[in-house]
């Protein structure tokens, strides 16, 4: 059901949204990158706490080179060496882990300061307490685990949704075979019918019609990789079929089909002309014993849009319980996955015809 059915658009809308948001914050993709980027910010800050703590500039220079590289190298082991390890960072026993870390590294931090404070700086009088300077030291290991986890829980947020789209996209596929393979069996059984009706009274055209069908089945197969083809190939396997139903029907099937050259090379998806045109016959000559008359119009509207109708004389006729319009409910599911939005497909009755329309904005998507 097309309710059911995985949206292509979505899938790409997705795989494009988290690459646009991954672009935001390109830094941020690889370890050191954020590591620079984090402590670039953490020694700012702490320079300026020491500037305004000592109020000397060459403490708090001398203090920030010296010990801000230290701390940048402690946290780039607990990551190399532990966090990186695991497999999954965003869980209380980490948030334990790197709390505890952050204490004892404040102690450590503190202790290094305090040699470098009597070693460097002649035994310069400490404004803060100890306590309070672990407590400093404390909070910038604490800034460095909080955008840490802010870190991990963007790329593993971005991943899950990479994984998403490549689901959703897979599935995407796997309907467009599904839909793709019915077609042949349809376009076959109906054909074979037309053979069999044939085969006693006209034995040549049933031989003929033969040939007819086996080129088209060629066709098929030749683009069954192809989700997509150019309308031009389209156009031809189209030509081919009203060829065979011409055989079958002689005098009572008249067609005519006028293609803007325009169009001819737009991407449509494989075998999109053959559903409205079989409708049109098979329905067309169903419903009344005179001939018919069925035209195909492709017409190109602007660089984005094309419209093709399928005109047959005729009434429409109401579906029959139980038995569904396979081509046409097939064709709305492929236009739903190639153009989310992009597609209008109407067929009504005009006077004393059965007119079916479809417009295409732009290429159809890839599938």
């Amino acid at each position: 059901m097309v309710s059911d059915t995985v949206d292509a658009r979505a899938a790409e809308h997705i795989a494009s949204e988290n690459g646009a948001r991954g672009r935001h914050v390109p830094i941020l993709r690889t370890f050191w990158g954020a590591q620079c980027a984090v402590w670039s910010f953490l020694i700012l800050f702490g320079w300026t706490a020491r500037l305004i703590t000592f109020g000397d500039v060459f403490a708090a220079t001398a203090m920030t080179l010296i010990v801000d590289p230290i701390a940048f190298l402690m946290t780039g082991a607990v990551h190399v060496f532990f966090l990186s390890r695991r497999r999954r960072v965003t869980s209380i026993p980490i948030v334990i882990f790197l709390l505890c870390f952050s204490v004892v590294g404040g102690f450590l931090l503190h202790g290094i300061a305090d040699i470098v404070r009597r070693l460097v700086l002649d035994d310069m009088p400490l404004p803060l307490s100890p306590a309070m300077m672990t407590v400093f030291y404390t909070i910038l290991l604490i800034g460095w685990s909080l955008m840490y986890f802010w870190r991990t829980a963007l790329l593993e947020a971005r991943s899950e949704r990479l994984r998403a789209a490549e689901a959703q996209a897979e599935a995407v596929r796997l309907e467009m075979e599904r839909l793709h393979l019915q077609l042949a069996p349809h376009f076959l059984f109906n054909a074979l019918n037309s053979v069999a009706s044939e085969i006693h009274d006209r034995p040549d055209e049933a031989l003929e019609m033969v040939r007819r069908i086996a080129a088209y089945l060629r066709y098929c197969l030749d683009h069954a990789a192809h989700s997509r083809c150019p309308l031009a190939d389209e156009v031809e396997a189209m030509r081919a079929y009203l060829r065979i139903q011409e055989l079958r029907f002689e005098e009572r099937l008249r067609t005519t089909v006028t293609v803007d050259p325009e169009a001819l090379n737009v991407l449509v998806p494989h075998m999109i002309l053959q559903a409205l045109v079989e409708n049109a016959v098979k329905h067309g000559l169903r419903h009344q014993d005179d001939a018919i008359e069925i035209g195909v119009t492709v017409e190109r509207l602007d660089d984005r849009s094309i419209v093709i109708e399928v005109v047959n004389s005729g009434t429409l006729q109401p579906e029959r319980p139980g038995r569904p319009a396979i081509g046409l409910a097939n064709t709305r599911m492929r236009l739903h996955l190639h153009y989310p939005e992009g597609y209008e497909l109407t067929l009504k009755q005009e006077d004393d015809r059965v007119v079916a329309r479809l417009m295409l904005r732009g290429s159809a998507c890839r599938v």
